[in-house]
């Protein structure tokens, strides 16, 4: 049984929630039916100038009814890996729309549905509820860091989305009907950190955090996300791709910030997980054949021996980085639709 902390170690931990507190930025992670967020659409994150479609994606056009005019769409679902770029041409979707159109023509369209902080739940929720329906002729996703990193940092239980805890925290406090007038406390901003945190420690000890079996228990959920995955696919009606995606933790050599990047227990637990996940697509069979309904596969280590500076953080990526990314989800999309497309095909 998990040892409750030391006043020291929660001062410590909420000390550190606090810090990360103005993550929770509304106009980043605004909520979504079924994918529980996206961005706040048509509208900018304040701070980076990013603007966002009607469905809350970093897309300078919406994705709605496909034109005649778009001979090839393909979407590419994931996380604030997708989202990052001076613009969208500087996103990995946005480069490899660059790709695509010297190959196949002005024709081919490429949409990013990355969403900061998204798990592959909510990934696999977006494609069915939304995406599937707009008939994309492949869809890619990259995922599976989030899932490994957020965890540790936020809401502890595994295939969650990473705010999920504060959500229930404001529903419990706003809408429970057998609290009574005078049972309700003032709700201040300092009060809502306090009741926040004090979710987040108490399902830290519920999930026996940190510990072995917590760790099991991350990669367990992915590896049935996965698999759920799988199994949905022959149904979406376009060829889908999950790309394990890359990250410092298997760089030979970490070149200049890369090596400040994470701590080393950290750094030594994403070790150990992305191991366990290599080992997950390892198990699933599901090496991609062109044209078939579902594929996977594993890029984490595309930049082991580069010895340029590739990663800013854990997972994202320099100018470099997005381009390499770009190149090798190219390489996907031919794979994926069997050859070459010609234009206007």
């Amino acid at each position: 049984m998990a040892q409750r902390p030391s006043d020291e170690t929660e001062n410590a931990r909420r000390r550190e929630f606090l810090k990360n507190f103005r993550n929770f930025d509304a106009n980043i992670r605004f909520p979504a039916p079924y994918t529980h967020f996206a961005g706040k659409p048509l509208n900018a994150a304040a701070d980076k100038g990013w603007r966002y479609d009607a469905l809350g994606y970093r897309n300078d056009i919406h994705a709605d009814a496909r034109p005649a005019s778009e001979t090839l769409r393909v979407f590419v679902v994931g996380d604030s890996t997708l989202v990052d770029g001076e613009s969208f041409a500087d996103t990995v979707p946005g480069r490899l729309e660059t790709g695509l159109k010297r190959v196949h023509g002005e024709g081919a369209r490429v949409y990013n549905f990355g969403a900061i902080s998204a798990c592959l739940n909510q990934m696999i929720a977006l494609i069915t509820t939304r995406l599937m329906d707009l008939q994309p002729d492949v869809i890619l996703i990259v995922g599976g860091g989030t899932d490994m990193l957020q965890p540790w940092s936020f809401d502890p239980r595994a295939g969650y989305p990473y705010n999920h805890f504060a959500n229930e925290c404001l529903y419990d406090y706003v809408f429970d009907p057998r609290k009574q007038d005078g049972e309700a406390q003032d709700l201040t901003f300092d009060g809502l950190q306090a009741q926040i945190f004090q979710r987040l420690e108490n399902l830290r000890a519920l999930t026996n955090w940190q510990s072995d079996l917590w760790e099991w228990e991350v990669v367990r959920q992915f590896e049935l996300s996965l698999k759920r995955l799988q199994r949905l696919a022959p149904g979406i009606g376009a060829p889908i791709r999950f790309l394990l995606q890359p990250a410092v933790v298997r760089r030979a050599e970490r070149v200049g910030d890369e090596a400040r990047a994470v701590s080393g227990e950290f750094l030594a637990y994403l070790d150990r997980q992305y191991t366990r996940c290599e080992s997950v697509l390892s198990r699933l069979d599901a090496a991609p054949v062109p044209k078939a309904a579902f594929g996977a596969r594993d890029l984490t280590r595309i930049f082991e021996t580069d010895n340029r500076p590739i990663f800013t953080d854990v997972v994202h990526m320099t100018f470099d980085g997005r381009q390499t990314m770009a190149e090798r989800l190219q390489e996907e999309v031919s794979a994926a639709l069997g050859g070459a497309v010609q234009p206007g095909a």
